[in-house]
């Protein structure tokens, strides 16, 4: 019985298909299969006038742990409706663009996979935050405004856990008027797009998202963030009065790069910290420590 249904099934999407009926999801107007895949999106933070690569990684399925990436398709970069041009992804799958903005401001830069018989995919946004290299930056990572909760029930699970932290979303916002925010998570760049989501159903601002996959020891974290943020200093931002974190190994790695560690913890918490950070258990308490 099995032996005839797979014959029977093989049969009929040609047969649909040849027909001109409607086909099943997943299958193309030949009657082959499409394979899902997923753009993962990589943010940017640029200086006006200067070059930036656009950047898209191309992978199959959703679950960080059976993806595998894509070459040789096509994906468009559009900006407002209008079209960047075009690019192959490589064998890491990778599609890279480069692009240069003039003008300082928040651009929204959607990626897209060209249609094709292979392969479909949702199309993916970067966010492109282009300021001028003294406007200062305030890094948020993305544990300080969530709230405490258990680890995932999945191991490895992109998906937030937690709900928003109260009046985070609000006081973000009107700090953004003082300060280009950019949000950081850690670990596995699956977690791009579900973190992405999750900020805008939160109604957190607009802003750059890194995710930076950094080890869980707690002296081999706070090196690896110090590094990640000395090639943000690289690249020409050398004004980053502070940084709001839950990570202690991570208000270490702020404050080898002399930037003020702002931890949030909760009430009767009592973490370690270095002695230039600043604990503070909501976030209405925030913008004083900032001045």
């Amino acid at each position: 019985m099995r032996r005839f249904i797979i014959i029977v099934v093989s049969l009929v999407i040609p047969s649909l298909a040849a027909a001109g009926a409607a086909l099943p999801n997943g299958y193309d107007r030949a009657g082959r299969g499409i394979t899902a895949a997923t753009i993962i999106a990589f943010d940017q933070l640029i200086q006006p006038n200067r070059p930036v690569r656009l950047s898209v990684r191309l992978v199959t399925g959703g679950l960080s742990f059976i993806r595998r990436p894509i070459s040789g398709e096509r994906i468009e970069f559009l900006l407002e409706n209008r079209s960047l041009g075009q690019t192959l992804t490589g064998g890491d799958g990778m599609a890279v663009k480069s692009f240069t903005l003039s003008k300082p401001g928040l651009f929204v830069v959607t990626a897209r996979l060209v249609e094709n018989p292979r392969y479909e995919a949702e199309p993916a946004e970067l966010i492109v935050a282009c300021r001028k290299a003294p406007d200062p930056i305030l890094l948020i990572a993305i544990s300080s405004v969530r709230t405490p909760s258990r680890p995932p029930a999945i191991p490895f699970s992109p998906a937030p856990s937690s709900e928003a932290m109260p009046e985070a979303a609000r006081m973000l916002a009107k700090l953004s008027e003082r300060y280009q925010l950019v949000y950081l998570e850690t670990g596995d760049e699956m977690l791009g797009p579900e973190t992405k989501d999750w900020l805008a159903r939160e109604d957190f601002p607009p802003a750059p998202l890194f995710v930076w996959p950094l080890p869980a020891e707690a002296e081999r974290r706070a090196r690896g963030f110090a590094e990640r943020l000395q090639e943000i200093r690289d690249e020409g931002w050398k004004n980053i009065p502070a940084g709001i974190t839950r990570s202690a190994s991570d208000a270490e790695g702020l404050t080898r790069m002399k930037i003020k560690p702002i931890v949030m913890a909760e009430e009767d918490d009592t973490p370690e910290l270095p002695k230039t950070a600043r604990k503070v258990t909501d976030w209405k308490g925030v913008p004083s420590l900032l001045k």
